[in-house]
């Protein structure tokens, strides 16, 4: 997703926070890590002096900059950065706030009440204050239904600004995932700028420029060559130390790679192509951080249409794949075989051990392919193509983006299988923004996509509720809405898992998508110009963490004493707000006038590095390396969310 068990190994216990600066956090006592915040991720040092111009790629234009109606990685890329979110998912699991600085939750869980930073300010200068987030949140009440976040919007029954900076939004029902799933993925909005938008605009809104409260500010788009944003001198969290953030669009991964070892871009944002990896590993210059993404490379099967949506014939597609040969030919070992559900094995405590494996229950087996096709009434015609029942040949398509090349192999593999079968299925690579139109209108047959990833199991009910955003193949399996609703709304996480386990078991039985593979991603980055790179797993090395983190070597004028290493585990318990932290080992470095620092290995999924001293230039720690159980990212209060970000 070879052997794969020697390639994909499980995250570490425990993760290592590695090059805390002098001048930099202090250490926090047990108590206060109960509680941390975001500052306990990201790199402030008053000392480090700001500059320099990080190059960090994407793969194609954002088709929108609008908050309420991306959909792409690369626009997430932008709004990320640009807006803020009341709170977000910390390298470890735990839930820190961005503009909320505290919260507290009362009423069994219908009512939040969060406490902002008082210094927050939007980029075209007015102050973030709580009316802004009412207004987002009764927005999102009102009109979520014509946003990507429709699945939320139940659930917000009012929000109220109680003073210029405490905000309380009363829930209809308590819904387990509220912090991670809402709270962290809801960007606030300027009232003075979305209250003069008919709401009924908003899907159509292209929002250029955006106008946030986040890191970094937009500057300029340059259709078809890049994006450009600048440093936001005035952000409450601290400014970022990177001046200009440019996002060069380079549409081809190898085009991507070729301009990193060439030092025009300072990372990939796209897994590199595994047959690299071997010369990657002996550039100095360059480390890579691999990831196995919580979503899948999968197929939707449009149920609008016959006969995608019978089940025989969904099932009978997947006879016709060998998962076998996807992961070991195709993705090289560099994947899990996909699950029959959506959750893969990695998600843990939601994934269900019990739940056979596509091989298992539905093993490669053409013959049986067949056989359920002619259950169907879809017989072999005299020329050898399979016919509807009243004798009308069919043609189908399989859809793939044209810029994968390992998702295009697999949908050339399953059309020449399906043809060896009499189905006369023909494979199409389309241009993203083509891809992505014909999936939002439902002209598709079958359509290959990837993404789709939480560490949360709500995402069930958005890819599989009858009313789901995500459930773009719009299959409606019956019974399985009241056991959606269900899990979201029990806060018990061995209760919630029964329930999440029987609708892993309805999916298997009904498939109403493909799931090929649990991709695992190889990204690269250059240390020669950029320093405070955050990594952990589930998260590429362009995370927000890293861009609040990162500075530039060459601007560096001292050299700091050596850094803190602290070496902790951290166990997850039923609330979000309640955190067990027991440290293991806390080194503090003796200072030195070398310009070395340490040289922890760093043993990642499938790859284990010795990353080099830094540049002798400066002493400064090359990367903050966070090596967390994935079991915490999953089990904070039965909810925590982390999108895959590639899509």
């Amino acid at each position: 997703m070879g052997n794969i068990e020697a390639r994909v190994l499980a995250p570490l216990i425990v993760f290592a926070l590695l090059a805390q600066l002098a001048g930099a956090l202090p250490l926090v006592s047990r108590a206060e890590a109960q509680r941390p915040t975001v500052f306990n991720y990201i790199i402030r040092d008053p000392n480090i002096v700001p500059g320099g111009v990080f190059r960090d790629p994407m793969m194609g234009e954002a088709n929108t900059l609008n908050p309420w109606m991306y959909t792409t990685s690369w626009e997430y890329m932008i709004l990320s950065v640009v807006y803020d979110t009341l709170t977000t998912v910390a390298p470890d699991g735990n839930i820190v706030g961005v503009l909320a600085k505290s919260w507290e939750v009362k009423d069994n869980g219908t009512v939040y009440i969060f406490h902002l930073y008082e210094n927050a300010s939007w980029h075209d200068g007015y102050p973030v204050t709580a009316e802004d987030v009412a207004f987002t949140y009764k927005f999102l009440r009102d009109y979520g239904n014509l946003t990507r976040f429709k699945d939320y919007a139940p659930y917000i029954k009012d929000a109220k600004a109680l003073d210029n900076y405490t905000v309380e939004i009363d829930l209809t029902q308590p819904y387990a995932p509220f912090l991670t799933l809402v709270a962290s993925s809801i960007f606030i909005v300027p009232e003075h700028i979305w209250s003069k938008i008919p709401p009924t605009q908003v899907p159509t809104y292209k929002n250029e420029p955006p106008i946030g409260s986040g890191p970094f500010i937009f500057k300029e788009h340059v259709p078809q060559q890049y994006y450009m944003l600048v440093a936001n001198p005035k952000y409450h969290l601290g400014r970022p130390y990177i001046d200009t953030y440019v996002l060069p669009i380079i549409p081809n991964p190898d085009a991507m790679l070729l301009a990193l070892k060439r030092g025009d871009v300072d990372d990939v944002t796209w897994s590199v192509p595994y047959a690299t990896i071997p010369d990657l590993l002996k550039d100095p210059n360059i480390r890579i951080w691999n990831v196995t993404e919580l979503g899948s490379r999968f197929m939707y099967f449009n149920c609008m249409r016959y006969p995608m949506s019978e089940t025989l014939f969904r099932q009978a597609v997947h006879y016709a794949i060998n998962l076998t040969e996807v992961v070991d030919v195709i993705y090289q070992g560099y994947a899990l075989p996909g699950s029959l559900g959506k959750i893969p094995p990695i998600e843990q405590p939601w994934y269900d051990p019990n739940l056979p494996p596509k091989e298992v229950k539905y093993p490669f087996n053409l013959t049986k392919a067949a056989e359920l096709l002619d259950q169907l009434g879809l017989k072999v015609g005299p020329d050898g193509w399979r016919t509807y029942p009243n004798g009308t040949p069919i043609t189908l398509t399989i859809y793939s983006p044209a810029y994968d090349p390992l998702r295009v192999r697999v949908g050339e593999l399953l059309a020449s299988n399906l043809r060896k079968i009499g189905l006369n299925v023909k494979h199409m690579p389309l241009e993203w923004t083509t891809l992505v139109s014909k999936l939002l209108s439902g002209d598709f047959d079958m359509l290959i996509i990837g993404g789709l990833g939480s560490i949360d199991p709500d995402l069930l009910r958005q890819m599989f509720a009858s009313n789901g955003t995500w459930n773009m193949g719009h299959c409606v399996i019956p019974g399985l809405d009241p056991l959606l609703q269900q899990q979201a709304v029990t806060p018990d996480i061995e209760a919630r898992k029964k329930i999440v386990w029987r609708i892993e078991e309805i999916l298997a039985d009904y498939v109403p998508i493909l799931n090929f593979v649990h991709q695992q991603f190889v990204f690269a980055y250059r240390v020669d110009r950029w320093a405070g790179w955050v990594l952990y797993p589930l998260a590429p090395p362009d995370n927000w963490f890293s861009l609040m983190s990162l500075y530039n070597i060459q601007a560096q004028q001292y050299k700091p004493s050596a850094p803190v290493v602290i070496t902790y585990t951290t166990t997850p318990t039923a609330t979000p707000t309640q955190y067990t932290t027991q440290y293991t080992t806390t080194t503090t470095l003796p200072t030195t006038t070398t310009t070395t620092t340490p040289t922890p290995t760093t043993t990642t999924a499938a790859l284990t590095t010795t990353p080099t001293t830094a540049p002798a230039s400066t002493g400064v720690p090359v990367a903050i390396v966070v090596a967390g159980v994935v079991a915490v990212l999953a089990a904070v209060a039965g909810a925590a969310l982390y999108t895959s970000r590639r899509k």
